[in-house]
C-alpha cells in the first residue's frame, strides 16, 4: 500500500499529525496551525496544477512495473492497463508476459514504466519491437530534497515522469 501517493490521504495524515503534536506541545499551537494551513494550501495548489498537467494524458494506456500507483492513478483519473508484477521481487510468469506483449503489439499502451530501484530486463524484452515508449516512475521520491515543500515537489516530479512518457 503506497498511501503516500494519495493527496487525500496525505491531507488526512497531516491533520492527524497536527492534532497529535498539538496534544504533545499545546504551547506551539500557533506554529502548528500555521504549518498545517501552509501544507494544506500548498497541497491544494499542487493538486490543481497536477490535475491540469495530467488531463491531456488521462486516456493514454500504460503498464507499470509493479502495482504501486493505484491511489495516484485514481485521484488523477489516469488509465493504467496493468502491472507486470504485484511484488517487485518476483518476476511475472510467461502467461502474464504474453498478455502484456499482446496489448503492447495491439498498441493499447503508449508507455511501459520501470522504477529506478527495479529495472528488470523483462520490461525491455516485452516492449522490444513495438512502438511503446519506456519511462521511469519513482514512487519513493529518491531525488527530492527534504523541506517544507517536499511532498508537493514529489507529486510534481512523479506527474512529470508520467507526462514525459505518455505525451
Amino acid at each position: 500500500m503506497h498511501i503516500w501517493l494519495s493527496p487525500e490521504v496525505a491531507k488526512v495524515t497531516a491533520i492527524a499529525i497536527h492534532d497529535r503534536l498539538l496534544e504533545l506541545m499545546p504551547q506551539k499551537k500557533d506554529k502548528l496551525d500555521a504549518n498545517l494551513r501552509q501544507f494544506e494550501d500548498k497541497l491544494a495548489q499542487t493538486d490543481k496544477n497536477l490535475a491540469k498537467m495530467l488531463t491531456p494524458v488521462r486516456d493514454r494506456g500504460y503498464f507499470v512495473f509493479h502495482d504501486a500507483y493505484g491511489y495516484f492513478e485514481k485521484h488523477f483519473g489516469l488509465s493504467p492497463l496493468g502491472h507486470f508484477t504485484v511484488n517487485p521481487e518476483i518476476q511475472p510468469g510467461a502467461q502474464r508476459l504474453h498478455q502484456i506483449r499482446t496489448q503492447l503489439v495491439e498498441q493499447k499502451a503508449v508507455c511501459v514504466f520501470a522504477e529506478p530501484q527495479f529495472r528488470p530486463a523483462v520490461i525491455n524484452a516485452v516492449a522490444a519491437g513495438t512502438k511503446v515508449r519506456s519511462g521511469t516512475l519513482d514512487p519513493l521520491g529518491v531525488g527530492i530534497a527534504l523541506g517544507k515543500d517536499s511532498y508537493g515537489n514529489f507529486l510534481t516530479a512523479l506527474s512529470n515522469q508520467y507526462v514525459s512518457c505518455l505525451k
